[in-house]
């Protein structure tokens, strides 16, 4: 192999170990919350507080699969949390689900639809499993979290299916607003 092919080779390993990790679901962002907790913290008498998209790891059970719900209070946290709008148009989020918290309290979460259908497959109702979520608002009904990723306790592997190849538009909005706020997202279009 000639100097000049290694050179090149060499370049190429140093550009990907720089932008593959942009691509990739960080897990550790996301910081231990209980819900029990985030279910009694103040909720405004009227109208709703925003948060600046607080990533969240909530261990929780499973207590409905994804249903079609009102998402317009969603995308205007999302758009008032500073991500360009067409990011944020490029995330797919119809469907909620049910959760409940250890204390058997329910609440009704956000979840991109891209992952909404893996949890049939890999979690039983009434089972445990952990999600990644960002607290975007909390409003008189109380948190509203966008759920991003989930796992499941016995290592199934939606996270790997759901993920998506770089370039692909259905990037979790995660992912899409550090891109944007590190200024990688206009380098991949």
């Amino acid at each position: 192999m000639s100097v000049g092919c290694r050179s090149v080779i060499l370049a190429l390993v140093v550009v990907l170990s720089e932008l593959l990790p942009a691509f990739g679901f960080d897990f550790a962002r996301y910081k231990a919350a209980d819900l029990d907790v985030l279910l009694a913290q103040r909720r405004p008498a009227k109208g709703v507080d925003l948060y600046p998209a607080l990533p969240l790891r909530l261990t929780v059970t499973l207590a409905g699969y994804g249903e079609k719900c009102q998402t317009e209070l969603l995308m205007r946290a999302l758009r008032m949390s500073g991500a360009p709008k067409d990011q944020i148009d490029a995330v797919e989020v119809t469907t909620c689900i049910n959760i409940r918290s250890a204390r058997g309290k329910a609440l009704r979460v956000f979840i991109q639809d891209g992952i909404a259908g893996f949890l049939p497959k890999e979690i039983p109702l009434g089972k445990s499993l952990t999600l990644y979520a960002v607290h975007l608002f909390t409003d008189t009904n109380g948190p509203g979290l966008l759920v991003n990723e989930f796992e499941s306790g016995d290592g199934g592997d939606a996270r790997k299916a759901a993920r998506k190849p770089p370039g692909d538009q259905a990037r979790s909005w995660w992912t899409w607003w550090k891109m944007w706020r590190s200024g990688a997202a206009n380098d991949i279009g």
